[in-house]
């Protein structure tokens, strides 16, 4: 039987997803410049899924804001850099003033 905690934590992690992902797709979409709506989609998707595998942090309230750009950032560099989109890491690296590197 699952945990009254666990049954919580999953209400509050649905209710997250259903106010944050309209920005997390804008995001991502301004972030990695142009794509297909599916490729953005997924990879919006796996942002939700490290973000829940990393719940504890999530719902951290201070940290929430930082915490999920952090995550988004680190997803779109990786995109990136499979895609071999060299121009727009520079760009993000010069606008964010972020070293892709870290994120390697």
């Amino acid at each position: 039987m699952t945990d009254t905690r666990d049954l919580e934590k999953l209400t509050q992690f649905e209710q997250f997803i259903d106010q944050y992902y309209p920005s997390i797709f804008a995001g991502v979409q301004k972030l990695s410049g142009p794509a297909d709506k599916l490729v953005l989609e997924k990879l919006t998707v796996e942002i939700f899924v490290d973000l829940w595998e990393n719940s504890e942090e999530l719902f951290t309230p201070l940290r929430k804001p930082a915490f999920v750009y952090k995550i988004l950032v680190k997803h779109v560099v990786e995109y990136l850099k499979k895609q071999g989109n060299d121009a727009q890491l520079r760009i993000l690296q010069n606008t964010l003033l972020i070293d892709p590197e870290q994120f390697a």
